[in-house]
């Protein structure tokens, strides 16, 4: 069943028609911890992601997609591995953005790169995957 988005999109000048387009499967140590379901506008082809995980509760309070990926921008995982518990959330990011993130380890705040990886690549705690590779795969948050 389609999603439509209520609010026109100023850029294109259409109401968006969301269809289910693609899952990644989110696994840790070998169990799946999320997925992360991908629906795409059938006319301007953006993405709006919706993320399903163990003991997060995330039901909307309002319906459509708050945040949508556009031609320079991309969904990635971001995953930290400082502590115990392997911790990851899914963002829109451009190039060259910076990944606010505190945590047990105090590294600086991490830059996007290129090829929508992390710029340090010394930060043996923190990592960041780009979705697209992984439409209807399973991505290993491992680091």
């Amino acid at each position: 069943m389609a999603a439509k988005q209520e609010e026109t999109n100023a850029k294109t000048g259409h109401e968006h028609d969301f269809r289910y387009y693609a899952c990644v499967n989110l696994w840790d140590n070998g169990e799946v911890t999320g997925v992360i379901d991908v629906w795409r506008c059938t006319a301007c082809h953006v993405k709006g992601i919706e993320l399903r995980a163990q003991g997060l509760s995330n039901l909307a309070t309002e319906t459509g997609f708050p945040v949508l990926d556009g031609p320079d921008s991309n969904w990635v995982v971001f995953i930290c591995g400082a502590q115990e518990q392997l911790r990851y959330e899914v963002l829109c990011v451009h190039v060259g953005d910076i990944i606010e993130h505190e945590c047990v380890e105090k590294t600086s705040p991490s830059k996007v790169s290129l090829s929508y990886k992390l710029e340090d690549t010394k930060d043996k705690f923190h990592k960041i995957q780009s979705i697209e590779p992984y439409l209807n795969e399973t991505m290993d948050l491992s680091l």
